[in-house]
């Protein structure tokens, strides 16, 4: 009788090993790329305006797109990366947002073609939005969203699928954490490069170069799940070496002949749609999507326009741009530590950082220079921090059965917010407003997630624990 090696259990069980942080660096180098793109088109944001002309209302539109591709990438890359695997998956769509960054550079030649002339002409009739230029990027960042929107998921996947069960949290966390430097390198960078070339273009060229080399270099080094080869029907010579070789990494002593047969313990139930809204879930899943969303909206508005914020109050571009760099380095920290604060006070206290951060937004704007900037920081890291809470909470408040799709749904209530965010922000920097009336602003939503936030937190905190 053949031999019957169960790869998934194998994983489960497994200790730190090379293989897991191996995948955890390169899938992490594809979300610093990600992490890069996030913050550039908004450092660049206040320097594009000048260039063109155009409004803080109709850039937001630009940096909204972005988000609406992801929607559209995170389903269409999903289904493929199941069909075809997702080390593949992961390279083509980190390939589509490479490429779309690559365009954002040649936003001006490309709008001579005639193709994009009759699309700009075509779009202009159906986007609030004038500018040629303006028409295309939001085109572009369409694009490269839907590329971001394949990538990123397949990367916490595929590092999902290489974790043991008990460190998956930390693992998928850590390998996470690359967004957040992706985003304080690119504050610094733009910093550094907006002083030296008095241009924003070459951001984006460095938005193409970086990922490429990411993609040679993930072509090479990064293994197929094998868990996903293990429920495959049929496994090539290569497929089966493949599992054999990192089976003897992560389970040392692991016997593997001819006859083996893999197979794989994670078999996924499909929740359904009425399971998100059976019992206490019935007002837990709106008031989760709620919090998603809302506290989705204050941090993209204030993320996104940070940059503009520190213009408006007098600083270069350059300038804004390595200060956005040291507040995102600092919020990248929050961020990290959050998760010992919310396992010491629990989840309903995440509730008192939005509170902090309401306080700092809403006194913000009446203090210059220093004041602000530390202000500012102070109630970035705060929201970023309390923001942390719903990310964590939003699959865990689940039974098993739909924990899946009751996360995923969630995450696509916060990308809702996420393009909302920006174009509120940009239709509020039009108004004119005092800057400390426009920043105060902010503590609407940041007030409106405490609420939740405590709500939500006290839901898991003490009821659905008891139950598990």
């Amino acid at each position: 009788m053949a031999q019957e090696l169960d790869v998934g259990l194998a994983i489960d069980e497994s200790k730190r090993n090379r293989v897991a942080v191996s995948v955890i660096v390169l899938c992490g180098l594809i979300m610093l790329m990600d992490g890069y793109d996030y913050r550039i088109i908004s450092v660049a944001g206040p320097r594009i305006i000048s260039d063109w002309g155009v409004s803080a209302t109709e850039f937001g539109y630009a940096i909204s797109a972005a988000f609406v591709g992801y929607l559209f990438g995170a389903v269409f890359f999903g289904m493929l990366s199941d069909r075809v695997g997702r080390k593949p998956t992961l390279l083509f769509a980190s390939l589509i947002f490479s490429v779309g960054t690559l365009a954002v550079y040649f936003t001006g030649a490309l709008g001579e073609l005639p193709a994009v002339r009759a699309f700009t002409d075509f779009a202009a009739r159906t986007v609030p939005v004038e500018s040629p230029e303006l028409l295309l990027l939001i085109a572009v960042r369409v694009f490269t969203g839907f590329g971001i929107g394949g990538a990123v998921p397949c990367a916490i996947t595929l590092t999902s699928e290489y974790s043991p069960l008990k460190q998956r949290g930390k693992y998928v966390s850590l390998m996470y954490s690359g967004f957040l430097i992706g985003v304080v390198a690119g504050g610094y960078l733009a910093g550094y490069m907006l002083e030296k070339f008095n241009d924003w273009r070459p951001l984006f060229l460095v938005g193409f170069a970086a990922p490429v080399i990411v993609i040679v270099l993930l072509g090479f080094k990064l293994p197929e799940s094998i868990r996903w080869l293990a429920v495959r029907e049929t496994v090539t010579a290569s497929q089966r070496a493949l599992i054999a070789r990192l089976v003897a990494v992560i389970r040392p002593g692991t016997r593997v002949d001819e006859g083996t047969r893999f197979v794989t313990a994670a078999v996924k139930r499909k929740g359904s749609v009425k399971n998100l809204f059976a019992g206490k879930l019935s007002w837990v899943t709106p008031t989760v999507w709620l919090y998603y969303l809302i506290s989705s909206i204050a941090l993209f508005f204030l993320s996104s326009w940070s940059p503009k914020l520190l213009t408006l109050k007098g600083y270069a571009d350059s300038h804004a741009a390595y200060i956005n760099g040291t507040i995102d380095a600092v919020v990248a920290a929050g961020c990290m530590l959050s998760g010992f604060y919310f396992d010491k006070a629990g989840f309903r206290n995440g509730a008192v950082l939005y509170v902090v951060a309401a306080v700092c937004v809403f006194y913000a704007g009446g203090f210059e220079a220093v004041a602000f900037v530390l202000l500012l920081m102070a109630g970035s890291l705060f929201l970023n921090s309390g923001h942390m809470a719903v990310t964590i909470l939003a699959p865990i408040v689940y039974p098993s059965d739909c924990r899946n799709l009751g996360g995923g749904a969630a995450i696509a209530a916060g990308r809702i917010g996420a393009i909302i965010g920006p174009i509120i922000g940009g239709m509020l920097l039009d108004t004119k407003l005092p800057l400390e009336r426009l920043i105060g602003i902010v503590a609407v939503p940041l007030v409106a997630s405490a609420v939740l936030c405590y709500v939500t937190g006290r839901y898991y905190d003490l009821e659905s624990q008891a139950d598990k």
